[in-house]
């Protein structure tokens, strides 16, 4: 089972110098799951949104490799939002939570995930989710 409970920011490992900056991911108290797919959205216009959907067993990893995510969550009666800027931090987002990210013109979001595709896993109607 994930040890992530509740969505949270973690920072990645990284090193810095004069030649550029090299940041990463490992499975280890960072991500504790393997990756078994990894994903990117880009060209989204400003102000556009996607997700707009949870997942019932899938966890995914979000980070904005450029621009700003902002991020909305939902679970019950519990709302949350986190803003992506940094591709030094990453979401953990947990299963069960219905999601929709917001672009900033130009933004590049980078995802992982600890299952591969599955439409089964998703729920697209918010209504279906409120119900669960």
């Amino acid at each position: 089972m994930n040890q992530f409970l509740k969505p949270e920011i973690i920072s990645l490992k990284g090193v810095e110098d004069n030649s550029g900056d090299l940041y990463f991911l490992e499975e280890s108290m960072e991500l504790p799951f393997a990756i078994a797919r990894s994903f990117w959205i880009i060209d989204v216009p400003e102000g556009g949104k996607r997700g707009v959907h949870a997942h019932k067993e899938e966890t995914q990893v979000l980070i904005a490799v450029q621009g700003t995510l902002e991020v909305s969550l939902e679970k019950g009666e519990e709302v949350m939002s986190f803003s992506l800027s940094s591709p030094k931090q990453a979401l953990i987002l947990p299963a069960m939570y219905w999601s929709e990210v917001t672009f900033s013109k130009k933004a590049i979001l980078l995802g992982f995930s600890n299952r591969k595709f599955s439409e089964s896993d998703y729920i697209r109607d918010k209504n279906e989710f409120n119900a669960l």
